[in-house]
């Protein structure tokens, strides 16, 4: 797996252009379809099922374009939007304690005063590193769920 927050892939399918958003439609529509989504144009939304859904689980945003007699799909795979928004204002919130964190050191310094406001930023780097590895364990744990989302493009576009 990749070291990326989102992970991408991009690949020619044997699939006329033209027919690749029908084809992904008609798959998602079938009863068994192990995902759901949505087709627009030809931009698609992919998401596992409701009931295998957890917080880690991942949606995928794909691009389908002509390249030549066949389909160019881009996808980027990557967290819920509203938990991708958390840790975005996660990383926000131990940059902003950084930042604090040295001006205040750089005044008690000035100041000859202790200079107890490092700490903070040792803090503020903790935080950032768990945030991460939240991320990176979170990304383990949807990674099945990654490939099924793969498998069915894959299925639904007829890549050999």
């Amino acid at each position: 797996m990749s070291a990326r927050m989102r992970p991408r892939f991009e690949y020619v399918a044997p699939c006329p252009p033209v027919a690749a958003p029908g084809r992904l439609q008609d798959a998602l529509e079938q009863t068994d379809a192990p995902c759901r989504g949505r087709v627009f144009g030809s931009h698609a939304v992919l998401h596992v099922l409701h009931r295998d859904e957890r917080v880690w689980s991942p949606f995928l945003s794909l691009d389908l374009a002509g390249h030549g007699d066949q389909t160019l799909v881009r996808g980027l795979f990557g967290p819920k939007p509203s938990i991708w928004s958390l840790f975005v204002a996660s990383y926000a919130v131990w940059t902003f304690g950084a930042v604090f964190a040295l001006g205040f050191a750089y005044v008690q310094w000035t100041l000859d005063q202790p200079m107890w406001a490092f700490w903070l930023l040792l803090v503020s780097g903790i935080g950032a590193l768990a945030t991460y590895a939240f991320a990176r364990y979170g990304q383990r744990r949807g990674r099945g769920q990654m490939d099924l989302l793969r498998r069915f493009i894959d299925d639904a576009l007829a890549v050999p």
